[in-house]
């Protein structure tokens, strides 16, 4: 009974809801992406770090229930440095039924570690909070060169919630929080056609989406 009460107070957290609307924001850009995709050529997509890629999951879901053969065009990649978190994605993936699924271990700060592009869209969320200012700079060059020309890039930042970095703090999380302010300059060094920034209503995420 405790337990459930526990968890129904960190699922009703605003970071929790933020993490929800970050989950539904790179499904969207997915969603765009085959949507608009090249007339009878395949969409690839590069989900990194992929973790069990739940977006996907429900992206399959909506497509199947309205038209199943924008999924035939897909070509999903995902990479993650974690072995064990892949096998978990395969197995999921793989009950999913999609005809092209390619998983990668790699570092995203290896430039050598990423399959070969170019890429109509790449989704990265939940990694930029782990990494350093040199080290985003640097995961954003290696983006920017896989996308194709008019390729998008999804990408997010957390602002801090004191609640959420006190239990993030419990396990040894240490967390990089930034605002669009923090990541505009980073992205600005790079010549994107477009960037379009987005600010989630609680305020704890920032959601980015930038065009090669």
């Amino acid at each position: 009974m405790l337990g459930r009460w526990i968890d129904a107070r960190l699922l009703a957290m605003p970071a929790a809801r933020a993490f929800r609307r970050r989950c539904a924001e790179a499904q969207g850009a997915m969603q765009r992406a085959l949507e608009s995709g090249r007339a009878g050529g395949a969409v690839r997509i590069l989900a990194i770090p992929c973790g069990i890629p739940r977006d996907l999951l429900e992206l399959v879901r909506v497509f199947r229930s309205r038209d199943s053969s924008c999924l035939d065009r897909l070509e999903y990649h995902g990479m993650d440095i974690d072995s064990e978190v892949l096998v978990e994605a395969s197995a999921v993936i793989t009950e999913c039924g999609l005809a092209s699924v390619h998983l990668h271990r790699g570092d995203a700060l290896s430039a050598g570690d990423y399959p070969q592009g170019p890429f109509d869209l790449v989704v990265s969320t939940g990694l930029g909070e782990f990494l350093q200012r040199d080290e985003l700079a640097r995961f954003y060059r290696h983006v920017h060169g896989l996308l194709r020309p008019g390729g998008v890039f999804f990408t997010s930042a957390t602002a801090r919630d004191p609640s959420s970095d006190r239990l993030l703090r419990m396990v040894e999380l240490v967390t990089q929080y930034r605002s669009a302010d923090d990541l505009l300059p980073l992205l600005e060094d790079l010549p994107w056609q477009e960037l379009r920034v987005i600010r989630d209503p609680s305020g704890l995420q920032t959601f980015v989406t930038a065009t090669r």
